[in-house]
């Protein structure tokens, strides 16, 4: 009889241990999740905002000194301006959260292809409202319509300065420096929103629809498989419309020759992303790599940066120039997209079960 009150003893105490023990490990999650939060948020997504906020400003800068000089040196130095205000970009656009998606930032900010035929009317009317939240709208403006005003009005750079000093040259500066001017304040506004609600953001590390992990988590991988890996790969080489390439579809597709710089740099913040890497400092914080191995999963980490370095590889293979690459090779951009893919798998399944985290939005693509 006092064996087997013992052994029925001894029983309640492994139980009780094994709970103890899941429930401190749930607290450890729970504390990374409220570590890594922390983290993102202060070394990540408001240092990127600040140093786009930056870029902005110069590119304001070179736009008023080209607007008052418009000569072959001041729209040079106003492309470069453009060129690295749409690098730093590539750090934030994941980031479609709070006031940024109150407003729909990402997508007045980097909707391609631009409508050209929006853009012209828009500035040559002098009848526009950038702040319209809808898709005729969105099309033309910010950094894809840019880059029709920097590259694609004509053929060369001297034919490109008559729009800026002939008849009309009035309508074009104005346009220009007013799709400047709405960057930059809706910048200002995301960036103002952060730093008023970063408590708020960092203190919700539950496990819930709405909390800030799990929104982040669902953005961060949203971004990678329609942002990043549709947009920029994706639909430009005809994945969804029977292999037939969509060349007017690539990133930046009058400047021509960015549009790889552009997708290795996001493809760069997405790997800096999970592994906590802060954007100034390279400095790692907490990260999804170590959540998941305190998941016991160390190998699906490892997995995760593998697969992201083979898409590195891939992209490397390409040429500079998108548009080239789709009429000279579309196999090998073909290649890289399924490289990408393989890493939408290892976060979208296994990195969200691990997580115990639900996609939060649908897919549509067929994939």
């Amino acid at each position: 009889m006092k064996k087997s009150i013992l052994f029925i003893l001894s029983i309640i105490l492994i139980i009780s241990a094994c709970q103890k023990s899941a429930d401190n490990k749930t607290d450890v999650v729970l504390d990374s999740r409220g570590e890594l939060l922390e983290n993102v948020t202060n070394n990540i997504i408001i240092p990127a905002y600040e140093n786009l906020k930056s870029d902005i400003d110069n590119l304001s800068q070179s736009a008023i000194d080209f607007t008052n000089n418009p000569d072959l040196s001041t729209i040079s130095l106003l492309r470069n301006a453009w060129l690295n205000a749409y690098v730093s970009w590539q750090h934030v656009e994941m980031f479609s959260i709070g006031k940024a998606e109150e407003i729909n930032y990402i997508k007045s900010m980097n909707t391609y292809p631009c409508n050209t035929t929006q853009i012209n009317n828009n500035l040559l009317s002098q009848s526009y409202d950038l702040n319209t939240s809808n898709f005729p709208s969105w099309t033309a403006q910010g950094f894809p319509a840019l880059d029709y005003m920097l590259y694609g009005l004509d053929s060369d750079s001297n034919m490109i300065l008559n729009y800026y000093t002939g008849n009309d040259s009035e309508k074009y500066l104005s346009y220009l420096n007013d799709l400047i001017a709405q960057m930059s304040s809706t910048t200002t506004l995301v960036i103002q929103d952060w730093q008023n609600n970063k408590t708020n953001f960092i203190n919700s590390d539950g496990n819930t629809a709405t909390s800030s992990f799990n929104v982040l988590t669902n953005d961060f991988i949203y971004y990678y498989e329609k942002g990043f890996r549709a947009n920029k790969i994706g639909i430009p080489c005809g994945v969804w419309n029977g292999f037939q390439p969509y060349e007017i579809g690539i990133e930046a597709y009058y400047r021509k020759d960015i549009s790889k710089h552009l997708a290795l740099t996001s493809l760069n913040a997405c790997r800096d992303f999970f592994m906590g890497r802060g954007v100034n400092s390279e400095t790692l914080g907490v990260s999804y790599a170590d959540i998941l191995s305190e998941n016991g999963e160390s190998s699906l980490s490892s997995e995760i940066i593998n697969a992201i370095n083979e898409a590195e590889l891939a992209i490397n293979n390409l040429a500079s120039n998108f548009r080239l690459q789709l009429t000279q090779d579309q196999s090998n951009m073909l290649d890289a997209y399924d490289e990408i893919q393989d890493v939408v798998a290892l976060l979208k399944v296994k990195m969200l079960n691990s997580l115990d985290v639900t996609v939060d939005y649908q897919d549509s693509d067929g994939d």
